[in-house]
């Protein structure tokens, strides 16, 4: 009976264990939900198409930056129903007055178009991008990918080709990055 006792012991110490392993294993809610990756970008821009877009601006401060980024976070779960895609983005930005042009590191967003027609979803998300003061947004909905002007100054063209995704890929605009894994758009 004592060994009876024992073994009962031992086997709730390694639930015990167990338990310990699986809890620090297992992601919140909000991690689960924020995961996403490389592959996954790319699966949504052959399935439906994305945008990816920022909040972020050279002149403003940083603090500004991410009000600005928490702000349009809200905006994209109001208008699209659900959350964005968190990427690291690098865009060549031109300065209104001077012309100078420089790369500046921003917080960026990707979105799936989801059920929405190609065409809401291009103008929600070129009214985002007014919103904020970017000069373009980038939009995929076929196999190729347009960055649309969105403020006066910002391009030459209303609308530009950039080519494909592709995936550890480098473009002259800017690239965006998840998971330390680069993406862009070109030929």
């Amino acid at each position: 009976m004592d060994r009876c006792i024992e073994i009962g012991r031992i086997r709730k110490d390694l639930i015990g264990i167990n338990n310990q392993k699986v809890s620090q294993a297992m992601k919140t809610y909000q991690d689960f939900m924020q995961e996403s990756s490389l592959s996954r970008i790319k699966s949504k821009s052959d399935k439906s198409g994305i945008a990816t877009l920022s909040a972020d601006r050279g002149d403003k401060s940083r603090k500004d930056n991410q009000a600005r980024s928490q702000q349009l976070q809200k905006d994209i779960r109001g208008k699209f129903g659900r959350g964005p895609t968190k990427v690291k983005g690098s865009y060549l930005e031109k300065d209104e007055k001077t012309g100078k042009e420089t790369k500046v590191k921003e917080k960026s967003y990707a979105i799936d178009r989801g059920k929405l027609s190609k065409k809401k979803f291009k103008k929600e998300v070129k009214k985002l991008g007014k919103k904020y003061g970017q000069d373009s947004v980038l939009t995929q909905t076929k196999k190729t990918a347009t960055l649309h002007r969105t403020r006066k100054g910002g391009l030459e063209k209303k609308g530009e080709n950039v080519g494909r995704f592709k995936p550890q890929g480098k473009n002259p605009y800017g690239q965006s990055q998840i998971k330390g894994k680069t993406f862009a758009y070109g030929d």
